[in-house]
């Protein structure tokens, strides 16, 4: 038996955390099977409350973080649970995870730390904290006084700047270049990639090129009668070709593996709720 729940932010997060989830599996799991994390276009924390998760390499397995930051995505990798699952996340939103981790989110690229790591014994205790509470609300009670705690608002007008850019990226789907979105934030083109890597934690071209595949999902599940060409044309591919070589190189699958798995994915609705369709 599964239980998934979901909780929006406090009115004071509401510009920093996108949402918070939880997933809870009260069987034990025989033959657990590898759960693949792809680009998703934010920073996430995971707490695995339950059994641990080990990280799958090319040369075998290693411990995962019980307490996981995650930065922002350019591929894939895979994680696989040792036993019963329980998990434990904060969403946040693409521009307001700097004002609460204070840290260079550009050096977390394609990485994935330890709380403690990055946090000290700040970020322990908080990783104790969680395994240690009990329901889903408590857990999200416990992480917004952390959140609050952590929030410092630093340079309101490059905030407002890089939510604004965000904003016009996101309606668009992606399907802008790296001058237009300059010329849109009043920079240069240099000042812009600088200030934008900063804020999110990805060059505007990387991130660019991330979101116009979560939109190709997003696309191909409201339309699932689609073929790849058609698919292609209208989420900015040159042409089938093009987006299933970007498939493939984001998240391992082909188009066919993707689209199948993503019919029964949650993945879906949170893909649609971060693009505001």
């Amino acid at each position: 038996m599964s239980k998934y729940q979901y909780r929006p932010p406090c009115r004071e997060l509401s510009g920093y955390v996108q949402y918070y989830w939880m997933l809870d599996l009260e069987d034990v799991c025989p033959s657990c099977e590898p759960h693949r994390l792809t680009p998703q276009g934010f920073m996430e924390i995971v707490f695995y409350y339950r059994d641990s998760y080990k990280l799958i390499l090319s040369d075998g397995e290693e411990s995962h973080p019980r307490a996981t930051l995650y930065g922002q995505r350019t591929e894939f990798i895979d994680i696989l649970p040792t036993g019963r699952v329980g998990l434990m996340s904060v969403v946040f939103t693409p521009v307001g995870v700097r004002d609460i981790l204070h840290l260079p989110l550009n050096e977390l690229i394609n990485r994935y730390v330890s709380l403690e790591e990055v946090l000290g014994r700040e970020g322990k205790d908080m990783e104790e904290q969680m395994m240690n509470l009990a329901s889903f609300d408590e857990r999200v009670d416990g992480l917004e006084t952390f959140l609050l705690g952590r929030l410092q608002r630093r340079n309101e007008f490059e905030n407002n700047r890089m939510r604004m850019v965000m904003t016009r990226l996101l309606q668009c789907r992606g399907m802008f270049n790296v001058e237009q979105l300059a010329g849109y934030a009043c920079l240069s083109k240099k000042q812009f990639e600088r200030v934008f890597s900063t804020y999110v934690g990805l060059m505007p071209k990387q991130y660019l090129r991330v979101i116009r595949f979560l939109y190709a999902v997003e696309f191909r599940n409201r339309m699932p009668e689609v073929d790849l060409a058609t698919l292609a044309f209208h989420t900015g591919y040159y042409d089938a070709a093009h987006l299933a070589k970007e498939i493939k190189a984001l998240t391992g699958h082909t188009s066919s593996t993707l689209f199948q798995l993503m019919c029964f994915s949650e993945d879906a609705d949170s893909i649609e709720w971060f693009l505001g369709v």
